[in-house]
């Protein structure tokens, strides 16, 4: 067995279906095996999911046990020679897995993988590459100074912002999103530390990965759309909660002396910035966590397969919206509705979404599956939608 692929989903079975349905495609030549752990949805996730994807292996848990126990859970039932940890909002081109392999294959000092990841709007995510989280690195990021220096070795760290976006290289942490580790790193090493119950677990397994003598590589030779967030709402102080008491117990757990003090200060610092912002945008009603649902979809459709109907209504939520197809892009209120699958490959699709998103919305769909996606702005959670009839109302 070439690739073992472990996704945890948590309540987002709609962009699981898409993430599975690019994984079909991106294992036809691999010898593959995938595990769907859901950790307690309520949206029927695995029911749902689980006739659409007779291959798939599903593990239902009867609560929600964290990402980093969820993803150990699979883990001891993983034959492959390579590990994928991958998130259920995710988007996979066909060439994504199998390039991403043969890298390690021929870098054999290569202990972990990260790749080029683009948000729901085409926008690389600058997350794809990350330094460690030292105390000077978090203090530039604290200041903002990554965004005046964008691409300084020293003020960039945090994001690496001085290796390019389409160059291959060694980095400090992978993103948890797609993260491909050796099967035999992972024996020696462990699994994720699962003090961690969701946020700072890669960059945990990370800097293990470097300990034991490996070093972890992004790579830039294959992309994978990342809606990013799906499972949480990041501006809620729930979020701010969690994930800086990760990185606390990622300072307790490597980093000691003066350094490690510095580091929970900024820590705490950035708690209570963060708490700040957030309660602030609360009072003033600025707070969205989720893009507005329109009262209609006009779609201008790229890669629609000819021989099949174009359906007249989408279902999201409780509502019922309708489409109304064009068959041109030209009028400023027609959105995109980008398909992959047909005579458009993924890879298709990830560049079309980059060469128009800026001017349209741009939804996402994969032939052979029920649901579209649309996320065009980086501050709330995308839109998902099932396509339905008109005696579904």
């Amino acid at each position: 067995m070439q690739l073992s692929i472990i996704i945890v989903n948590y309540k987002v079975r709609l962009f699981a279906e898409q993430c599975l349905a690019s994984l079909r495609l991106a294992t036809k030549h691999l010898q593959a095996e995938i595990f769907v752990v859901d950790n307690n949805s309520d949206d029927g996730s695995v029911a749902y999911l689980q006739p659409l994807f007779p291959e798939v292996t599903f593990i239902a848990k009867a609560h929600n046990i964290g990402f980093a126990c969820a993803n150990n859970d699979a883990l001891w039932r993983c034959k492959g020679e390579y590990v994928l940890f991958l998130n259920p909002d995710t988007i996979v081109a066909e060439d994504a897995l199998s390039t991403s392999v043969a890298y390690m294959q021929v870098h054999p000092r290569c202990g972990g993988l990260g790749i080029q990841m683009l948000d729901g709007a085409g926008r690389f995510l600058p997350e794809s590459k990350r330094g460690f989280p030292s105390p000077a690195t978090s203090l530039y990021k604290q200041l903002g100074l990554y965004k005046l220096f964008p691409t300084s070795p020293r003020f960039a760290r945090y994001y690496m912002g001085h290796l390019p976006q389409h160059t291959t290289a060694e980095v400090d942490v992978l993103a948890g999103a797609y993260m491909l580790v050796r099967k035999s790193v992972l024996d020696a090493i462990g699994g994720f530390d699962e003090k961690f119950f969701m946020y700072g677990e890669d960059i945990d397994l990370s800097y293990r990965i470097k300990q034991a003598g490996f070093y972890n590589a992004y790579f830039a030779d294959a992309a994978i759309i990342h809606f990013k967030g799906e499972s949480t709402a990041k501006g809620s102080m729930n979020y701010v909660r969690v994930f800086y008491q990760a990185m606390q117990l990622f300072v307790q757990k490597h980093f000691q002396g003066s350094g490690a003090f510095l580091y929970r200060s900024l820590l705490y610092l950035g708690i209570s910035t963060r708490a700040g912002i957030s309660a602030v945008g609360r009072i003033l009603g600025k707070k969205l966590t989720q893009q507005e649902v329109p009262a209609t979809v006009v779609w201008h459709a790229i890669g629609w397969p000819p021989m099949v109907a174009k359906p007249l209504f989408l279902r999201i939520n409780e509502q019922l919206i309708p489409i109304h197809w064009k068959d041109d892009a030209s009028d400023n209120d027609t959105a995109l509705l980008l398909v992959a699958g047909y005579d458009v490959t993924i890879a298709q699709m990830m560049q079309l979404l980059q060469q128009h998103a800026a001017q349209k919305t741009c939804w996402l769909h994969l032939v052979q599956t029920n649901s579209v996606l649309m996320s065009n702005d980086k501050n709330k959670t995308g839109l998902s939608a099932l396509f339905a009839e008109a005696n579904t109302a």
